[in-house]
């Protein structure tokens, strides 16, 4: 800093900012501890324009997940009647307890279906993990959901992959070791 005018002189030196040794003003790297001047004067990163599309394709896998959801549950409450009493006419060879046995099962993994489904629609509403909000889709579809649940997470995971640049990428893992200077 010139000590007359107050003004910090453009040339000369400067103290580096990791090991506070001196070195040339205009240095784009430390020569000393390698700290790098440049990562500093590069633009911040541009963010990313959001649409609509992820949030709404969300809700569509949120709201299939609870119809399959539903679904199961009902599946699950029908496994407890006795249809022996109510005079169901079955298919021959197919007994009341088989009955019971597969609206259980069914209703059981109608149900989980529908359950992975809602976590993955909450997560394309948040916009992170772009694979786990494909693999709720995908299980909205399968569970079905009155058909109409199946129809829903079909639209809502076109919507997600159309707006899949949205999505936060994961931080890449740190490397293994010890840092480069440590390194032998």
């Amino acid at each position: 800093m010139n000590s007359q005018s107050g003004v910090q002189s453009t040339t000369g030196t400067r103290n580096c900012v990791a090991c506070g040794r001196t070195i040339a003003w205009d240095a784009n790297v430390c020569p000393y501890c390698g700290h790098d001047y440049r990562a500093q004067m590069m633009p911040a990163q541009q963010m990313v324009a959001r649409t609509g599309h992820a949030g709404w394709g969300g809700g569509l896998i949120i709201a299939s997940g609870v119809l399959g959801l539903i679904m199961g549950i009902l599946m699950l409450l029908a496994s407890a009647v006795n249809y022996n009493q109510l005079n169901v006419t079955l298919p021959s060879g197919f007994t009341s307890q088989d009955l019971q046995n597969l609206l259980a099962v069914l209703g059981s993994v109608f149900a989980v279906f529908g359950f992975i489904a809602i976590i993955g629609g909450v997560f394309a509403v948040e916009r992170k993990h772009f694979a786990v909000v494909i693999v709720g889709a995908i299980f909205g579809i399968i569970s079905i959901g009155f058909i109409l649940g199946a129809v829903l997470a079909f639209i809502g995971l076109i919507l997600v992959v159309i707006s899949r640049h949205e999505f936060r990428q994961a931080p890449a893992p740190p490397p293994a070791g010890p840092p480069p200077a440590y390194r032998t």
